[in-house]
């Protein structure tokens, strides 16, 4: 974890700390190495989060490139009591759920379910097969151009061609960074591919984008459920031709 609290407020881990976990209590010492990134880890098991899973630091760098007041929010389902840990919950009430290792769609569906309004983070890079598929995104879609404007924005028929299809029924935004701990670093670099939930005229709608962009977009709030209903139905009224660019 990136943060603890330390005499009731929240820190960031510093070299010979002791802090507590903000969900479970139980006490937790700062790691300051120098080659990993600085962060808190639990100085015995203990029963925390259930969601909770070892991070990597492509996780954790994730996770920083948002105010420390977002991370690690701890959220609670006001009828049930259950909570969880969300990695990042920003003003607007996006979570946002950074996911590296696999995950067991009933798992995934039940933390859907639970923070709704919500953004992924897919490690891409973590399947070989996953990075080798994504290289032909280009000839497997569509590019929407409207009247004189380009809208960045893709359609495929070919998703599962190009995408991990654990992924593909997820109803929330899915963004896939192919940057990771296995990405191929002597390769040209891709951009982030972010997936729209759902068909839009029988196809999926994605959009590359760079990472400072998915960061604009979700500190500009254009990506919560709303602005993402918003921009699909703009796309689902748009007429194309027998030749769709």
């Amino acid at each position: 974890m990136l943060t603890a609290d330390i005499n009731g407020s929240r820190s960031r881990p510093l070299p010979g700390a002791i802090g507590r976990c903000p969900f479970c209590q139980s006490e937790m010492i700062a790691r300051c190495g120098e080659v990993r990134v600085h962060h808190w880890a639990h100085k015995s098991k203990s029963d925390c989060d259930p969601w909770w899973e070892p991070e990597t630091d492509w996780h954790r760098n994730w996770k920083n490139e948002f105010p420390l007041r977002w991370q690690e929010r701890i959220l609670v389902d006001q009828t049930t009591n259950e909570k969880h840990i969300a990695d990042v919950l920003t003003l607007a009430g996006l979570t946002v759920e950074v996911q590296h290792s696999h995950l067991e769609p009933v798992e995934r569906r039940a933390r859907e379910g639970f923070y709704k309004n919500m953004l992924w983070i897919i490690d891409g890079s973590r399947l070989d097969g996953n990075r080798k598929k994504i290289w032909g995104w280009e000839a497997a879609s569509a590019h929407i151009v409207h009247g004189q404007h380009r809208t960045n924005l893709y359609l495929t028929e070919k998703a599962e061609e190009l995408f991990p299809r654990d992924w593909l029924e997820s109803p929330a935004p899915v963004c896939f960074d192919y940057t990771g701990p296995n990405s191929d670093l002597t390769a040209a670099q891709l951009p982030l591919f972010l997936l729209y939930p759902g068909p839009v005229h029988s196809r999926r709608l994605f959009e590359p984008m760079s990472r400072d962009g998915l960061l604009r977009s979700i500190l500009s709030e254009k990506l919560d459920t709303s602005s993402i209903n918003s921009i699909k139905q703009n796309v689902a009224n748009l007429r194309f031709g027998s030749g769709r660019r």
